[in-house]
């Protein structure tokens, strides 16, 4: 079943000779692109599991739509109905996703910058606002973030002859976290060749044994002996 306002919703542009008030087109288009957005976040998460940043913006998602339906009950507008489910998927690639969700957030800000110049209503104009900051303040700069270290890790992989595919397999927490690491690390002095060619999971270890030897070493008992 289709929206009664389908194309004013898929085309994001208010339609003056529509037989809807402005206002009521405008908090429908923009709940719209939150069901859109909402529906690619969750379907990453479904795919890649619940990681970060995607895992942690989808629920602020479900906080603007909640938003925008406040905004519907107030002034007796129609939610819309979401087809996003049904109709959204994902890319096989962590990286192409991450790009396409600085394009989103850089769209649904551009959309905000829009629709706040054909409502004059202050409680309506309050929400998008903060909506848009959301967006431009705190999931734009995740996302690209998340695209700059996607890119070091494949970086990483390909140097030793692994497809991006498998670039985000799990070795654990702290092997990930010394696999992070190396993926931005910069020169490293004489150890760098070794360090570039070896496996996070073997540095883990190695970092591991050392922290074990050290602990050993420096036992509170030897020192009172030894001394």
């Amino acid at each position: 079943m289709r929206n009664y306002d389908e194309p004013i919703l898929r085309s994001q542009r208010i339609d003056p000779a529509a037989p809807f008030p402005i206002l009521h087109q405008a908090v429908r288009i923009a709940l719209y692109d939150e069901y859109a957005a909402h529906a690619f976040y969750a379907g990453v998460v479904e795919a890649f599991g619940p990681r970060p940043p995607f895992a942690n913006i989808l629920r602020s998602e479900e906080r603007h739509i909640a938003a925008l339906s406040n905004l519907c009950q107030r002034f007796g507008i129609p939610r819309p109905l979401n087809p996003f489910p049904q109709e959204t998927s994902v890319a096989p690639s962590w990286l192409v996703n991450c790009e396409r969700a600085v394009a989103g957030e850089i769209a649904n800000i551009r959309l905000y910058d829009y629709l706040l110049g054909q409502v004059g209503e202050p409680e309506a104009r309050r929400v998008f606002l903060n909506l848009q900051a959301a967006s431009r303040e705190r999931h734009l700069p995740v996302f690209r973030q998340a695209v700059a270290d996607a890119m070091a890790q494949e970086r990483y992989h390909a140097a030793r002859g692994i497809p991006p595919e498998a670039a985000y397999v799990r070795h654990g927490p702290f092997s990930d976290f010394m696999e992070r690491a190396l993926a931005h690390a910069g020169p490293l002095g004489i150890f760098s060749p070794l360090l570039r060619h070896s496996h996070p999971a073997m540095l883990a270890g190695l970092v591991a044994g050392g922290a074990g030897i050290y602990l050993l070493k420096n036992r509170p008992g030897r020192n009172r002996k030894e001394d």
